[in-house]
């Protein structure tokens, strides 16, 4: 009788137990409606696709060529002005038929990279040796920061005098339009590096290399990020103006040249749409990408929920 009467306790011990485990993983989970409300993406891992800005992006577009087509039809310019949007969409057709579209996005592309890597290299290395030397950074913030404002145009003139009609001008004048930018956010990003930072690290032994290694460099990494993203903005303006100016041979520059002599609308506004089109995509692809991994690492990085 009493062992029957403890089985019977135990058997009831085990019931509540399992009961209280059943409850806490009922309640530990997230409920139907807050699973609803999470997932507005395609995926749920970080490569995420956002519905609303999807379908607001070819709202606008669809938008944007259906006026286009209505000032078209309704005449305000004439057709060698502004072609509709069918005739560019054969110009594209054209141009990607003949390979002329592609080999110039690759070249265009190709100057692009080697200058703005150049422009990098050049402006992380002057960035800190004016941090590193106080006079001179002060003397030579004073500078980039005129230069910075210069008209990369105006690079142009100065190009084909000092080195010709040649790839090599073309990559000066990039050089020379993006590089200051690079200068200034790198000198600026370790400048404004908390001074509370650089004693705490030393107080734990953390000295030269070492201190600028995992210190220094970490922390002016977003500014450093924003200052070469304005800087690959102002390779790209300077690039296609210094293409069209220069005559180079072969680039978007080069379609934009070939459609303004010979009065090809059509073609020019294929070339526009070309270089907004990659314009985009490196900033999306990218930048924000690289900025975003920048800011998550840091902590600066906000998740906005729909609710």
């Amino acid at each position: 009788m009493r062992n029957s009467s403890k089985g019977n306790r135990n058997t009831k011990e085990d019931k509540s137990k399992k009961k209280e485990k059943i409850k806490y993983l009922q309640e530990s989970q997230p409920t139907t409606v807050e699973k609803n409300r999470k997932p507005h993406f395609v995926f749920v891992n970080k490569n995420r696709i956002n519905f609303d800005e999807l379908a607001n992006t070819v709202l606008f577009i669809v938008a944007f060529i259906g006026i286009w087509q209505l000032i078209y039809l309704l005449g305000i310019w004439p057709k060698v002005s502004l072609p509709s949007p069918l005739m560019v969409g054969e110009s594209f057709y054209e141009l990607l038929q003949n390979n002329m579209l592609i080999t110039s996005i690759a070249m265009t592309l190709y100057r692009l990279t080697i200058g703005f890597f150049i422009s990098i290299a050049l402006g992380v290395a002057i960035g800190l040796a004016m941090v590193k030397f106080t006079g001179f950074g002060k003397t030579m913030g004073s500078f980039a920061i005129g230069l910075q404002s210069f008209p990369s145009v105006a690079w142009v003139p100065f190009a084909i005098l000092l080195i010709g009609l040649n790839d090599f001008g073309i990559l000066f004048v990039v050089i020379m339009s993006s590089v200051f930018s690079v200068m200034m956010s790198t000198y600026s990003g370790m400048r404004n590096i908390p001074t509370i930072y650089i004693r705490a690290a030393k107080n734990m032994g953390a000295k030269g290399i070492h201190l600028f290694r995992y210190l220094m460099i970490p922390a002016a990494t977003p500014a450093l990020i924003t200052g070469i993203k304005q800087a690959w903005s102002f390779a790209w303006h300077a690039l296609i103006g210094a293409e069209i100016l220069m005559a180079a041979s072969i680039g978007i520059g080069h379609i934009l040249l070939i459609g303004r002599e010979f009065q090809a609308m059509n073609q020019i506004i294929a070339s526009m749409i070309t270089i907004f089109a990659l314009g985009m995509l490196f900033d999306r692809v990218l930048f924000m990408k690289l900025e975003d991994k920048v800011r998550e690492k840091w902590g600066l990085k906000q998740e906005q929920e729909n609710t």
